[in-house]
């Protein structure tokens, strides 16, 4: 049994719209370049997605198990990945959907950092509805202003309304699946929650090799404002968080 990702869907679920960092420039600036073309990069971003469709799932895995699939529309360089969630909420469902779209927003983003980008985003929690050609809801256009907005660095914010269902999962279904959710997260110096990039890496030395690359990203900046964008992201790349506490969470 598919979640997550039916082909006509009104009702709660997960938004997440990433913007890629740096590719707007390129694109203007190397369009027509034979090596590093910014085209080939965006491609592959876009191709890391782990992305199934109903089509590509086995069928004896149709009926019996649950399968945690996202939704993905992609315009130039933005990214919006979503999670239909069924109409009686189930809580591990509503975990597993969650961790499902997070996987799939540090695939992208480890990409975008390997291939000479970084992406700035925001995650909500809400009203969403699509079919075959739109995406359009309350959950879209909160998450679009987060990141367009709020987020400034790169960073992906949790919105309002998904701090406070974080809060909620912790506080009143403290289960294995619902701790380990939490620790996808992370308290940003601003207050802000936000999902942890240090997860991006499964080891020190993957997550060096990203630091290096964000590094050397920000060393070809000339205008200290913008190279500082860089600063908070490589810092949380090089140190592992503290855990995050229950009571930090649904504090906005």
């Amino acid at each position: 049994m598919q979640l997550g990702n039916v082909k006509h869907f009104k009702g709660i679920g997960y938004v997440c719209f990433l913007d890629i960092l740096g590719f707007s420039q390129d694109i203007l600036s190397n369009w027509s370049a034979s090596e590093s073309n910014p085209l080939d990069k965006l491609l592959a971003i876009k191709s890391a997605l782990p992305v199934l469709h109903a089509d590509e799932i086995e069928p004896e895995l149709n009926s019996s198990v649950r399968s945690y699939v996202c939704r993905v529309n992609t315009v130039s360089d933005s990214i919006t990945i979503a999670f239909g969630l069924e109409n009686k909420l189930i809580i591990g469902d509503m975990v597993l959907g969650l961790e499902a779209l997070l996987a799939n927003v540090r695939e992208v983003w480890r990409t975008a950092i390997e291939l000479g980008y970084t992406l700035r985003g925001a995650i909500d929690f809400g009203d969403i509805y699509w079919d075959k050609n739109e995406l359009v809801g309350p959950a879209f256009i909160n998450a679009y202003r987060l990141e367009s907005e709020i987020a400034r660095v790169s960073r992906v914010l949790v919105s309002s309304k998904l701090n406070k269902l974080l809060s909620d999962l912790a506080s009143n279904y403290s289960t294995g699946i619902t701790e380990h959710l939490i620790t996808n997260f992370r308290k940003d110096v601003d207050g802000y929650i936000v999902l942890d990039p240090y997860k991006m890496g499964a080891t020190d030395e993957e997550r060096k090799l990203l630091v290096l690359k964000l590094q050397t990203m920000a060393s070809r900046v000339s205008l200290p404002l913008i190279k500082e964008k860089y600063a908070p992201l490589i810092e949380m790349l090089s140190k592992e968080p503290s855990e995050l506490e229950h009571s930090q969470l649904g504090c906005y």
